[in-house]
C-alpha cells in the first residue's frame, strides 16, 4: 500500500491551490516544448544552417526528451523529484541561452537537440505526478493527471501567439531571454511541488524496511519486473502507438488540410480546434479514469481513433467544416491516454518506480513519434499523400485497442 494520508489536515483549497502549481510547473514546461517550431526558421538563419539541418536538431530534441525520462526516473528515485525537476529547469535554461550562441549544427544541436531535450525530459509527467500524489493523495491521483494534461495544452495554446509576437516585436533574441525567465519560475513551482516528497518517501522506506525489502534496486531489475507485468506489455504497445498517432497530427495534419484542398489561413482555423479539444479531452479522461475500468477507457479511445481516422480519410467529403470535426474528434482523445495509462502503472508498481516506468513508456511514445514523423515525410514524397500512413496508423490503433481490452479483462 501507498501512504494514502499524505493529504491529511488539507483542506480541498489547499489541494487545488497545490494542483494549480503542480500545473504551472509541468503545463508550462511542456508548453515551451511543444512551441520550439515555432523558433525553428529563426534557429537555422541565427544558427546558419539549412532549414532541414534545424529540424534534425528538433526531431533529436524530441527523442532525448523521450529516452532520457526513464534514466531521470531512476535518478529521482536515488535522490529525489527535486533534485531532477531542478536540474531540468537548469537545463533548460542553459539550452535557450544555448540556442541563441549557437552558430553552427554542432551548436544547435547540443543546445536545443541535447541541452533542452534533456531539460524538458527531467520535467517529466510520472515526476510531477508522483509528487502530487505525495500531497493529495492516491484517491486524487486521476483528476491531477487530467489537470496535468490539460495544463500542457493550455500553455501550449497560449504560448503560441506569445512566442510570434515577442518575435515579431524583438527578434529572436528577445523570444529566447522571455522563455528563458519563464523557465526560471519553474525552480520555485518544483520547490513547493515536491515539499511533502521528503515524508512520503521516508513513510515508504520503513514500510519497505519492515516488510524485509530496504536495498535498492537497478534500473535492469526495475525494467526486468516490468517486461514480466502482462499490463505493462500490454501498456508498452499501446504507448508506441499513441506516439506514431499524435505526431501524425501535429507534424501533417495541416499539411494534410492543406493537400485536400482548404487554403492555409482555414486550415490553421481548422487545426486549432485540435489544440482545443485535447483540453477537454485530458479533464474529461482525468474524472472518467476515477470511475471506469481504465483498460476499458483505453480500448475506447484507440478503437475511436481508428474509426475516425477511417471515417475521414475513406469516406468523409474533405471540405472545412469536416475538417473542424475530424480535428476536434481527433483532439478529445489526444491527450486522454495518459490518465489511465499512468493509473495503470501506479496499480501495478510502487509509486518510487512509477516515475521511471512511465517514462519508459514516454519513451516508446516518443520512438513512435519519430517513426510517424519520418514515414510522414517519405510516403508523403513518394505518393504525393498521406493516405498510406494514415491505414498504418488505423492498424496501429487496432492493434493497440484490442491490447487494452484485454488488460479490461484481467
Amino acid at each position: 500500500m501507498h501512504n494514502k494520508e499524505n493529504n491529511a489536515g488539507y483542506g480541498i483549497a489547499a489541494v487545488i491551490v497545490f494542483g494549480l502549481i503542480a500545473c504551472l510547473l509541468y503545463g508550462l514546461g511542456g508548453g515551451i516544448r511543444a512551441d520550439i517550431g515555432i523558433l525553428l526558421n529563426p534557429l537555422a538563419d541565427n544558427s546558419g544552417i539549412s532549414y532541414q539541418d534545424a529540424s534534425f536538431c528538433i526531431a533529436a530534441m524530441e527523442l532525448v526528451f523521450g529516452i532520457t525520462q526513464p534514466f531521470f526516473g531512476m535518478l529521482a528515485a536515488r535522490k529525489s523529484n527535486r533534485f531532477v525537476l531542478i536540474l531540468g529547469s537548469v537545463l533548460l535554461m542553459i539550452g535557450l541561452g544555448g540556442m541563441y550562441a549557437a552558430h553552427s549544427f554542432i551548436g544547435l544541436l547540443l543546445s536545443l537537440g541535447f541541452l533542452f531535450g534533456a531539460g524538458a525530459g527531467a520535467l517529466a509527467f510520472g515526476l510531477v505526478l508522483a509528487s502530487a500524489i505525495h500531497f493529495v493523495g492516491e484517491q486524487n491521483a486521476m483528476l491531477i493527471a487530467g489537470m496535468l494534461n490539460a495544463a500542457s495544452g493550455m500553455f501550449s495554446f497560449a504560448l503560441s501567439p506569445a512566442v510570434t509576437a515577442l518575435l515579431d516585436k524583438g527578434g529572436l533574441a528577445l523570444t529566447l531571454l522571455v522563455l528563458g525567465i519563464l523557465s526560471a519560475l519553474l525552480i520555485p513551482a518544483a520547490l513547493a511541488v515536491t515539499s511533502r516528497d521528503a515524508a512520503a518517501v521516508r513513510a515508504e522506506r520503513a514500510q519497505s524496511a519492515a516488510a524485509g525489502k530496504t536495498e535498492e534496486i537497478s534500473f535492469r531489475q526495475v525494467l526486468g519486473g516490468a517486461l514480466k507485468n502482462r499490463t505493462y506489455r500490454l501498456l508498452m504497445a499501446g504507448f508506441f502507438t499513441c506516439g506514431f498517432h499524435m505526431i501524425i497530427i501535429e507534424s501533417h495534419l495541416y499539411s494534410q488540410y492543406v493537400a485536400d484542398g482548404l487554403a492555409e489561413n482555414k486550415a490553421g482555423w481548422a487545426f486549432s480546434f485540435y489544440g482545443i479539444a485535447t483540453i477537454l479531452g485530458a479533464l474529461l479522461s482525468g474524472f472518467l479514469s476515477t470511475r471506469v475500468h481504465k483498460g476499458r477507457l483505453l480500448g475506447f479511445y484507440y478503437g475511436f481513433r481508428a474509426v475516425w481516422a477511417a471515417l475521414y480519410m475513406f469516406v468523409m467529403p474533405h471540405n472545412f467544416a469536416t475538417a473542424v470535426i475530424f480535428a476536434g474528434g481527433l483532439g478529445l482523445t489526444g491527450d486522454a491516454t495518459v490518465s489511465p495509462t499512468s493509473g495503470l502503472v501506479h496499480a501495478n508498481f510502487p509509486l518510487r518506480q512509477s516515475a521511471t516506468l512511465i517514462g519508459l513508456l514516454f519513451a516508446l511514445h516518443q520512438i513512435g513519434a519519430f517513426l510517424s514523423a519520418w514515414l510522414g515525410g517519405i510516403i508523403a514524397e513518394a505518393t504525393g499523400g498521406y493516405t498510406l500512413l494514415w491505414v498504418i496508423d488505423i492498424a496501429l490503433c487496432v492493434m493497440a485497442s484490442a491490447c487494452s481490452l484485454r488488460i479490461a479483462r484481467r
